[in-house]
């Protein structure tokens, strides 16, 4: 069985569980478009990628909270190792939600795996102070589908019967990878729920301009063949640091800073991973929602943070930053590790 485990409105409940004033009341986290909506916000019509100004001139009691991107993936490590508490066999998605096999522990039991996922959810809410909704299933779609109807703060259970009857029912736009574009072409063709794609072979399907892969997705599902593998992550490819800078600026000292504090951190961030970044690239986003990523160089893979600074700030010198008229809002490093560990 599976659990798919998702914190509500992840950047919003952080704030609201960091600042006590936001909570209960309609807020978002910017700076320039809503990252994320409360769902006090949401109740009002606001959603995430709504420009920040629109939103506030339309609903003036929301409450902006700055993007503290060190906080979120901090708070997102925490709930990572928690889940791994529970069991190794995780396949995080986003930030704030992944899948749990509890198969091991569960003894096949829907049941059981409801009580751990309740027990989960129980946990995140005492020691990381966040709501957190999760679906249970034996595969990855109705687990998905679960936790998204479980929302906000809930739990659902679907056993096997309860799949079955609600399998030919699932419109098609609901179904995980299937955008509005696929959803149009489908629609076109007559298939609106699953039980419409009954007679369709995944040749039929590419015809109607729908994706090979997808279509091999479409039928499975018609035919009960669910995903439930966990795919455990390899090592990763990359790491990096960002960081807000609240009010935008252009001043040399202040950017300078933000970027020697990254590199700081995503090194810190590696932990007893012994590889060294073999290159590196700074990236900033301006006041205008501009993003620039400048490469920099390194003459040979090191992990000597000295040296990592340098050739951050050289990056840095060639973005112009200054003598372009835009004020820097967040400044960012990430450096890419070689594939292979020493």
């Amino acid at each position: 069985m599976l659990i798919h485990a998702d914190a509500d409105a992840f950047f919003a409940s952080v704030e609201q569980r960091d600042f006590p004033h936001l909570r209960g009341r309609p807020m978002v986290v910017g700076p320039q478009v809503v990252a994320c909506a409360s769902y006090e916000a949401r109740a009002l019509g606001v959603h995430a990628g709504m420009p920040l100004r629109q939103a506030v001139r339309r609903w003036p009691e929301l409450v902006v909270a700055d993007f503290r991107g060190e906080v979120y993936e901090a708070v997102s490590a925490e709930l990572l190792a928690m889940f791994r508490d529970v069991t190794p066999l995780v396949e995080p998605g986003s930030m704030e939600e992944a899948f749990l096999d509890v198969s091991a522990l569960d003894g096949g039991s829907v049941e059981e795996a409801g009580r751990i996922a309740a027990g989960l959810r129980e946990r995140a809410r005492r020691e990381l102070g966040l709501p957190v909704s999760a679906g249970v299933a034996r595969a990855k779609l109705f687990a998905k589908l679960a936790s998204r109807r479980a929302k906000p703060d809930g739990l659902v259970v679907v056993d096997a019967e309860t799949e079955a009857r609600v399998r030919p029912r699932l419109p098609v736009s609901d179904l995980w990878g299937v955008g509005p574009a696929t959803t149009a072409r489908l629609h076109d063709a007559g298939i609106v729920h699953v039980a419409d794609l009954v007679g369709w072979s995944v040749d039929g399907l590419v015809e109607r301009r729908v994706a090979r892969a997808m279509a091999r997705n479409l039928v499975a599902i018609r035919d009960g063949v669910d995903d439930a593998t966990i795919r455990l992550p390899g090592p990763r490819k990359s790491i990096s640091s960002t960081r807000s800078l609240g009010r935008a600026t252009r001043q040399r000292s202040v950017v300078e800073e933000a970027l020697r504090d990254n590199v700081v951190r995503a090194m810190e961030r590696l932990g007893d991973d012994a590889r060294e970044p073999t290159r590196l690239d700074v990236h900033l986003r301006y006041d205008d929602q501009h993003a620039v990523i400048q490469p920099g160089s390194l003459d040979e893979p090191t992990r000597d943070v000295p040296t990592l600074v340098g050739a951050a700030l050289a990056a840095l010198g060639r973005t112009a930053y200054e003598e372009d008229g835009r004020g820097v809002a967040m400044v960012g490093v990430s450096f890419t590790l070689p594939t292979r560990r020493p």
